[in-house]
């Protein structure tokens, strides 16, 4: 199958950004045109990291970038080159990592910090809805890629766990509650994890966001059900774009369906930053 993502019409650097003392490995992904540029924070899933499955953060950073948008992926801590141990990760934790690397993305002198966005994968979803929420003059824009909206996917999750280990949903819960953690897709997954996972109200979280988004699901999602795409589509109303994809994987594995996936992405945002710069322009004319 031939190259069909850009590679060489964009610079990319290494970066480290700390959160709460410890180092977190990053690519930041720059245009080739002068800046300052809009740019896109990118929040992986649970388990997951900066390269995503199947290379999917790296093709969608480097799409980003030939469109004259900087965009910024990396390891959360306990993930991925980052520092920190999987089992000691929490909602708080991730969300503690991904304010920190807002900060580091809208502190660059390439990045222009009226111009910034969230995607959010899976779990990295829900905690962008989170962080746009508390930091909602910062962000225009929000990109959902079966993404998690409330403690269904945990009930989902677990349920699956539980049947692939050919115990009852509640003898898993019991031994979590026993030694302290679980084995989810190889990863010990910790109490803290679990409870502030529950603790968590996304939606109520997201209000103080008065901006758009693009939500993009496959149909047949097996791990984050396509139900949880109507959770945020209800919740923005008129200001979502809602893509519902044909696919039975989570995470946009078949090649059509990724492509499709980030170009209605990077289309998406270079129209809406083009829009508000335009409605920046006409704000200041008038006055």
């Amino acid at each position: 199958m031939a190259n069909t993502y850009p590679v060489l019409n964009s610079t990319e650097q290494a970066v480290t950004i700390t959160s709460e003392g410890q180092a977190m490995r990053g690519m930041l992904h720059l245009p080739t045109t002068p800046g300052p540029h809009p740019a896109i924070l990118l929040l992986h899933g649970f388990t997951g990291d900066k390269t995503g499955p199947h290379r999917l953060f790296v093709h969608a950073t480097r799409a980003l970038a030939a469109a004259g948008i900087a965009a910024l992926r990396f390891d959360m801590r306990g993930s991925g080159e980052s520092e920190g141990e999987f089992q000691d990760v929490t909602i708080a934790t991730e969300l503690s990592d991904a304010q920190a690397a807002l900060d580091w993305l809208t502190a660059r002198p390439e990045v222009d910090p009226q111009r910034v966005g969230l995607l959010g994968l899976s779990l990295g979803g829900l905690l962008a809805s989170i962080l746009a929420g508390r930091n909602a003059s910062r962000i225009q824009g929000l990109a959902y890629w079966s993404a998690a909206a409330n403690a269904e996917v945990f009930m989902h999750t677990a349920n699956r766990t539980a049947e692939k280990s050919g115990v009852s949903t509640g003898s898993l819960m019991d031994q979590l509650l026993t030694q302290g953690y679980i084995m989810v897709w190889s990863y010990p997954v910790g109490l803290q994890m679990i409870q502030t996972f529950f603790q968590q109200e996304p939606l109520d979280e997201l209000r103080p966001y008065s901006g758009k988004a693009i939500i993009i699901h496959n149909t047949s999602d097996p791990t984050v059900p396509v139900s949880q795409a109507s959770v945020y589509a209800k919740h923005f109303d008129s200001r979502a774009t809602v893509h519902l994809l044909d696919d039975n994987t989570h995470t946009f594995d078949t090649p059509p369906i990724e492509r499709q996936a980030i170009q209605l992405t990077v289309e998406w945002f270079a129209n809406l930053y083009d829009e508000n710069a335009r409605n920046e322009t006409t704000s200041q004319a008038h006055a």
